[in-house]
């Protein structure tokens, strides 16, 4: 029985004179093979939503195309790295693929083949060296699924492959759990729910100067939390996700992982010529099934990768804007077009607040309008978000005060729930909000979902910013929102606090 059609509910009557650890081996294969079909009946092939340019390094390379790699590689900050190994063999390594992210639309991609380097002594593989030494460096950021110790595990004999400069690591994988999780959370048991003993919002607000006690715990949130899915991972905190599952639960596309065990060492590039040996054809030497098994082996290796970069860039879609040459000048003037079919908005700042009313006028079908061209000139004060209370919701609260300084002085105080503390705060920021020029002035920017209170205050002071008296923490849209006395202090912090401020290398530093 072959590998490709192996049954877990009908092993072939060999898999009984296995031993009890190759029985195991053989069932765990013949289950992901399963799941490999699966999915495969289940979606849609995932391919690459942009255009691909894929180049091969090996002793036959040039020195010109090394040449061309390194000028781009130092216009470029953003790289995703796969890698691909033999099983059973003393020498394991054979392929390292890095994706040059240098656009939305388009990327390049350079598949080291290391069973086929130059002499080490050659000059082709100084600039070899020279190209990986720009890649892994200069504060770049390197994607990975999984560690990055882990990829190049097999592949540390190379001289060139040096961990040790300074580039930021980026293990989508164990990031991709808390994203999913954020995204994945269905309504809450009403069971568990009547055991709180007060409301738990997922917008939670900090005020300094306000009791601790009073401040709402976000970690009580996973004691009844539900899920959509029934990924293993909600239940075990040991389970990890595939990218495999990764791909089929966010884009609903199968991610063939057939490949996965194969012969790497073999060359994939057909300018090696080693598909004129037998290897994979049987049980004579067939030149088709030799050059087709080393192309589906490149289209494998080079979905990884596309996979990983695609899932960043759904996963953090501001980030985009980052994908461009550093030559590229970035606009600075803000224009905003608006015809009666469509709309586009191309804001200089990816998280600009506009009101609910500019927001209906934007979106409003003026059929009988010409196109409109408005122009914001960078110091126009932006559009801000006002949260309005009700005249019976300012009375109550009034009420309530008044009754409160009435009480005579021996008289018992009565001691309010947590709810009602709670509740009377919330008044009391929306009255200030709608009163109170000094709660206009709010900078809202995207935060990695470890982020707490005390962290955040605590990398403003880094950035010399002392004067946020409000700070909201919006976990259903990974967000916060940090308000400022005065207009010059909101001026000040958005030219410090860049909009990926708080992602998850910041709070790792």
């Amino acid at each position: 029985m072959s590998r490709a059609t192996r049954d877990p509910d009908n092993p072939p009557a060999y898999y009984y004179t296995l031993t009890e650890k190759q029985q195991h081996n053989w069932r765990k294969t013949a289950k992901k093979i399963k799941k490999n079909e699966d999915l495969q009946v289940k979606y849609p092939p995932f391919k690459s939503s942009s255009n691909i340019n894929i180049i091969h390094i090996h002793h036959k390379s040039t020195i010109d195309t090394i040449n061309d790699l390194i000028i781009l590689a130092n216009r470029t900050s953003r790289y995703t790295v796969d890698t691909e190994s033999e099983r059973k063999k003393i020498k394991k390594d054979a392929l390292i693929q890095i994706q040059f992210l240098h656009s939305t639309d388009a990327s390049t991609i350079i598949l080291f083949e290391t069973a086929y380097l130059p002499n080490p002594q050659t000059t082709l593989y100084k600039k070899i060296k020279e190209l990986w030494s720009t890649i892994f460096n200069n504060n770049n950021e390197i994607i990975t699924w999984g560690t990055v110790h882990n990829e190049f595990n097999n592949f540390y004999h190379l001289d060139f492959i040096n961990l040790g400069n300074s580039f930021q690591h980026v293990n989508l994988q164990s990031l991709f759990r808390g994203w999913h999780n954020a995204r994945c959370v269905t309504h809450p048991e009403m069971e568990k729910r009547e055991k709180k003993t007060g409301p738990v919002s997922s917008n939670m607000v900090d005020m300094s100067g306000d009791d601790t006690d009073d401040d709402m715990d976000d970690g009580k949130l996973n004691d009844y939390l539900q899920y959509q899915c029934d990924h293993i991972t909600h239940y075990d905190d040991s389970a990890t996700w595939s990218l495999q599952d990764a791909i089929a639960t966010t884009f609903n596309k199968f991610l063939d992982k057939s490949q996965t065990i194969n012969f790497w060492r073999c060359s994939i590039d057909l300018e090696l010529n080693t598909w004129k040996n037998k290897l994979f054809s049987r049980p004579q030497y067939n030149k088709y099934i030799e050059q087709q098994q080393r192309l589906k082996m490149k289209q494998y290796a080079t979905d990884d990768c596309i996979a990983v970069a695609e899932l960043f860039l759904h996963m953090y879609p501001e980030t985009t804007n980052h994908h461009q040459l550093h030559e590229v000048p970035q606009q600075t003037t803000t224009t905003t077009t608006t015809t009666s079919t469509n709309i586009l908005i191309d804001f200089e700042d990816d998280l600009s607040n506009i009101s609910e009313d500019e927001l209906i006028e934007l979106i409003k079908p003026k059929f009988n309008k010409k196109k409109e061209e408005i122009v914001h000139q960078p110091h126009d004060p932006p559009a801000e978000l006002i949260i309005t209370t009700t005249s019976n919701e300012i009375n109550e609260f009034n009420l309530d005060e008044q009754q409160l300084e009435q009480q005579p002085l021996n008289a018992p105080s009565t001691t309010l729930s947590k709810t009602e503390k709670q509740r009377r705060k919330n008044m009391k920021l929306k009255w200030k909000q709608q009163n109170r020029p000094d709660f206009q002035n709010k900078l809202k920017r995207p935060i990695y979902y470890k982020y707490d209170f005390r962290k955040i205050r605590a990398q403003l002071r880094d950035d010399n910013i002392h004067t946020s008296h409000q700070i909201t923490i919006n976990r259903k849209y990974n967000e916060v929102i940090i308000g400022f006395k005065s207009r010059q202090e909101l001026q000040h912090a958005t030219k410090t606090i860049k909009i990926n401020s708080f992602f998850f290398f910041f709070y790792y530093a």
